[in-house]
C-alpha cells in the first residue's frame, strides 16, 4: 500500500475541519431556530461525529484519488517511454536492415542486395541501361606492398569516386574482393560510355599515399548495354566477359559490348 501524502493528510484535516465547524454551527445556529436546546453532549456529538466519520472517510477517498492520479501519471510516464522505445527499436529495425545491404568496407550495396535490386528493376522497362564491372588493377600487389590496410583503403577511395560520378537513379556495390558492379539506369551506349571513362580517369587521378609513397590506382572496366527488358544474369555475363577483354588488353582501360574505348597505356 502506497504511504499517505503530507498533500492528502492537509487536505483530509481541512475538510474534516470544515465538517466539524457545519456541524458545530447547525447545532448552535440551526437547532435554536428550530425551537431546540442544544446541551452539552448534543454540543460534543456535533463535534466528535465529523471527527470519527468524516476524518477517516475524507481521509480514505483523498488517498485513493492521490493513488489513482500517481498511477495515471506513472502510466502516461510509461506510455512515453514505451514509444521512445519504440522509435529507438525501429530506428535500430532501420539501421540493421540498412547494413544487411550493404558492404561494410565501401559502404555501397552488398552482392545479395545488388542483385535483388537488378531482378526487381528487370521486370519493367527502364529504357536504355547498362551494367559495367569495374575491378582494381594489381590488387594483390597493392596489399602486398602496402599492407591490407592501405589495400583496404584503396578500395573506399575507388567506391567513394564511383559513387561521385553516378547519378541519383544509378546503383553500384561491392561483389567481393576488388571487383564492383555499377548498374546505369536509362543510359544509351554513349552515355555509358562518358561515365565508365569518367570513372577510369577518377580512379587513375587518386592521390593515395603510404609510407612516403604513391600507391597507384586504376580499374579495368567491362561494360554491357541493352534497351528494354533485361536480364541481369545475362548482363552481367557479357560484362564480365568484356572485363576479361580490358584486363587482356593491358589494364586500366574500357572495353563496353566489345568495343575499346579512351586506351591509354597501363
Amino acid at each position: 500500500m502506497r504511504a499517505i501524502s503530507r498533500k492528502t493528510i492537509v487536505k483530509s484535516a481541512v475538510t474534516t475541519l470544515a465538517s466539524v465547524l457545519a456541524s458545530v454551527s447547525i447545532v448552535l445556529l440551526v437547532v435554536p431556530l428550530l425551537g431546540g436546546h442544544p446541551d452539552g453532549p448534543g454540543f460534543w456529538m456535533s463535534v466528535f461525529c465529523p471527527l470519527v466519520i468524516a476524518g477517516p472517510a475524507s481521509l480514505w477517498q483523498f488517498h485513493q484519488t492521490d493513488v489513482i492520479e500517481r498511477q495515471r501519471d506513472e502510466l502516461a510516464h510509461m506510455h512515453v517511454a514505451l514509444e521512445d522505445m519504440h522509435i529507438e527499436l525501429r530506428r535500430l529495425h532501420d539501421d540493421l536492415r540498412w547494413r544487411a545491404r550493404r558492404d561494410a568496407l565501401t559502404g555501397g550495396l552488398n552482392r545479395e542486395a545488388l542483385f535483388a535490386a537488378l531482378d526487381d528493376l528487370a521486370g519493367r522497362d527502364p529504357g536504355p541501361v547498362a551494367l559495367l564491372i569495374a575491378d582494381a588493377d594489381h590488387f594483390k600487389r597493392i596489399n602486398d606492398t602496402f599492407g591490407h590496410l592501405v589495400g583496404d583503403e584503396a578500395l573506399r577511395r575507388i567506391a567513394a569516386t564511383i559513387d561521385a560520378t553516378l547519378g541519383p537513379d544509378d546503383l553500384w556495390g561491392r561483389i567481393g574482393g576488388e571487383e564492383f558492379v555499377i548498374f546505369l539506369a536509362k543510359a544509351d551506349p554513349e552515355q555509358a560510355r562518358r561515365i565508365a571513362g569518367s570513372i577510369r580517369r577518377a580512379v587513375a587521378d587518386v592521390e593515395l599515399q603510404a609510407d612516403g609513397r604513391r600507391v597507384p590506382l586504376s580499374v579495368s572496366i567491362g561494360a554491357a548495354s541493352t534497351t528494354g527488358v533485361f536480364d541481369p544474369i545475362d548482363l552481367f555475363r557479357q560484362a564480365d566477359q568484356h572485363l576479361y577483354g580490358a584486363k587482356d588488353g593491358g589494364r586500366n582501360r574500357v572495353v563496353i559490348d566489345g568495343r575499346e574505348i579512351d586506351p591509354v597505356t597501363a
